[in-house]
């Protein structure tokens, strides 16, 4: 049992910092979105909690840019489990830039509404309405840059075992230790080591948006490995957190990973 815990602990490490929820009730959304095939317009997303402040760069029926924005909240799961906000959109004016900025010159109007949908971590339905105009766009999350996670961490994961043979190992594993991840391209390699046994995590890591993803296979020294998934992987100054899911000969597994940043 404590063998394919260490296991564990290393798929999760090793393969990614992301997979922590950005809020307490949702995946972050968080991001810069487009269409790729629609380059000239998106909509940048900040998420606080339950609410995501979204602002709109578009352009009115003479091409000239426009402002919208909307405080959109969180509303659950849609028939299909996709993840829904809504909220109003609003439509701003105001003085120009290069002058003085007097508050009371903003005219602020509801103008339609707004509601995103997401399909999955990387993917979104983004409907919304401005004087009776409706809109509906497929839209991605941007990448504009890959993240290294290059580094030595001390971290830790807590993971949920099912359907597991022998029945014994069902349950929470929980294990701490130190991590070494080692990123070239898109190749990432992660060992993990507890002083009674290594493993190491190896696969192939793509970006998507703020987000990273790994996928591949791991072998431990105790001789129990499989494959995982680690995905919502995001680093900060600090170190990284991250989610993931996989399959041994023993079990399948899913949870979460965090790794803070060994003081050199």
């Amino acid at each position: 049992m404590k063998r394919w815990a260490v296991a564990v602990l290393f798929t999760v490490a090793g393969a990614w910092a992301g997979a922590a929820q950005a809020s307490t009730a949702t995946s972050d959304i968080t991001d810069m979105w487009w269409n790729p095939n629609e380059s000239g317009w998106g909509v940048n997303v900040i998420q606080q909690s339950g609410t995501a402040f979204v602002t709109f760069f578009v352009y009115d029926q003479g091409g000239i840019p426009i402002w919208y924005s909307s405080a959109i909240t969180f509303q659950g799961t849609d028939t299909n489990g996709s993840l829904v906000w809504t909220g109003p959109l609003i439509a701003t004016t105001g003085p120009w830039f290069g002058g003085p900025f007097p508050p009371a010159n903003v005219t602020r109007r509801t103008a339609g509404s707004v509601k995103f949908t997401l399909v999955d971590l990387n993917d979104a339905i983004l409907q919304y309405s401005v004087d009776g105009v409706a809109v509906t766009k497929a839209i991605e999350r941007q990448t504009w840059g890959s993240e290294n996670y290059t580094g030595s961490y001390l971290g830790g994961y807590s993971v949920t075992a099912t359907n597991c043979s022998p029945s014994y190992l069902n349950g929470v594993q929980e294990v701490v230790g130190a991590l070494s991840v080692t990123q070239s391209g898109s190749n990432v390699t992660m060992t993990a080591n507890t002083g009674s046994t290594s493993c190491t995590f190896s696969g192939a890591y793509a970006q998507a948006g703020k987000y990273g993803q790994v996928q591949g296979s791991y072998a431990c020294g105790d001789g129990t490995g499989g494959t995982f998934t680690a995905s919502e992987m995001m680093p900060s100054i600090n170190g990284f957190t991250a989610y993931v899911t996989g399959q041994n000969q023993y079990c399948q597994w899913s949870g979460t990973l965090g790794g803070i940043t060994r003081a050199p």
